[in-house]
């Protein structure tokens, strides 16, 4: 038996056969359009970490400036007292002197 199509549905199926390659080709664009879009988003993920990693090291030199100013203040301010106590030292210390020269 051979099997024609009839007239009718003869422009059918060479609609499908379109339509079927149709279905193919936009199923490979959107796989490359997804490879694309995917090589993007690691370019844009590379460049944002790259931007985070020189913000973290600029804030962390900044910390550092500043706690290490912070810290000599600090330090100054501790020397600073040291000598007075030290004074104090001294003047209490010749006051008594001078308070058993009296006796």
């Amino acid at each position: 038996m051979d099997v024609t199509p009839l007239p009718e549905l003869a422009d059918h199926e060479e609609r499908l056969n379109q339509l079927e390659n149709a279905m193919v080709n936009l199923s490979c664009e959107l796989k490359a359009l997804r490879a694309h879009i995917d090589c993007r988003f690691k370019e844009i993920e590379t460049q944002i970490e790259t931007g985070l990693n020189s913000l973290r090291l600029e804030l962390r030199v900044e910390f550092e400036a500043k706690l290490h100013e912070a810290v000599e203040k600090l330090h100054a301010r501790m020397d600073a007292q040291h000598h007075q106590m030290i004074a104090l030292q001294v003047a209490i210390f010749l006051a008594l002197i001078a308070l058993f020269a009296q006796r």
